[in-house]
């Protein structure tokens, strides 16, 4: 996929960490009512669940507008049952893919919204799976890198509390890695990305050929502003409700948190807009 224009809104602040000084990665969503960067968001997020080929086909199949069709069979409208918690869910699953992708330079393999049995069902399985290869070529190296990112996301309220739920997900991947890792490969074989399929193949292959594995924890809330104070003169941001001595991934892997004004507001927005 293109990179999204909307990322030049994702504002990396520094020194921000938990109330025990451990670092925290985050992110200001600092969005403006740009017409031209929300209609390219919105079309970045509805490709994620159908092609632009795809959608032209289905929309001469059965005789109506890709607006009726999106409307009807593809994209969680506001007023359906777990509607809002859908798009809460599913744009901030695209977010970090973006931001391992554009920002951290993952591949990212992009599946799990198309050919959904539901318009508000949640794929089970690891939420964000992303790698990076050692060596060009893409031949095996123990250097080689595979992540998770478990997002949790609290659009509709300011709490932090989503940071720590993500982070005691994070610590269950090892569990459910192999059947994620397998069923992205399937998806993508039926999706026709064959070379992507191939590269999942490498890491479904650990024990033929080792590589290492990080586990992060990705949260996203409406909280506007993080608190500021001074530590022996320097200004830090701390992270409010969330006691970072319980807080622990396992290894050296990150916490991730984008937070901004409003953020359900704009994921009614960016889905309103996700009709052609």
């Amino acid at each position: 996929m293109d990179r999204p224009s909307y990322l030049t809104w994702l504002v990396e602040e520094e020194n921000v960490i938990f109330n025990n000084g451990e670092p925290i990665k985050c992110y200001r969503l600092d969005y403006s009512n740009d017409e031209k960067v929300l209609d390219d968001w919105a079309v970045h997020i509805r490709r994620h669940y159908i092609s632009d080929d795809e959608l032209i086909d289905n929309c001469e199949c059965l005789d109506i507008t890709p607006e009726e069709y999106l409307r009807e069979l593809v994209i969680p409208q506001r007023d359906e049952p777990f509607g809002g918690t859908a798009r809460s869910n599913v744009i901030s699953e695209i977010l970090f893919s973006d931001l391992m992708e554009f920002v951290y330079g993952f591949e990212v393999p992009r599946y799990r919204q198309n050919i959904m049995s539901g318009k508000t069902v949640s794929e089970h399985g690891t939420d964000v799976i992303a790698y990076k290869f050692y060596n060009n070529d893409k031949t095996p190296d123990k250097r080689d890198l595979l992540v998770t990112v478990e997002v949790k996301a609290g659009l509709g309220g300011h709490s932090t509390d989503v940071i720590e739920k993500a982070v005691v997900d994070a610590n269950k991947d090892d569990y459910r890695l192999a059947q994620s890792l397998d069923y992205m490969r399937r998806k993508l074989k039926m999706l026709n990305k064959l070379n992507e399929a191939d590269d999942v193949l490498r890491f479904e292959k650990k024990t033929e050929a080792d590589y290492h594995i990080d586990h992060y924890a990705a949260g996203m809330s409406s909280l506007e502003e993080i608190p500021k104070t001074y530590i022996e003169g320097r200004e830090v941001k701390i992270i409010p409700e969330i006691d970072g001595e319980e807080l622990r991934l396992k290894g050296a892997a990150s916490v991730y948190y984008v937070h901004g004004r409003r953020l359900m507001e704009l994921a009614h927005n960016l889905y309103s807009r996700c009709v052609k």
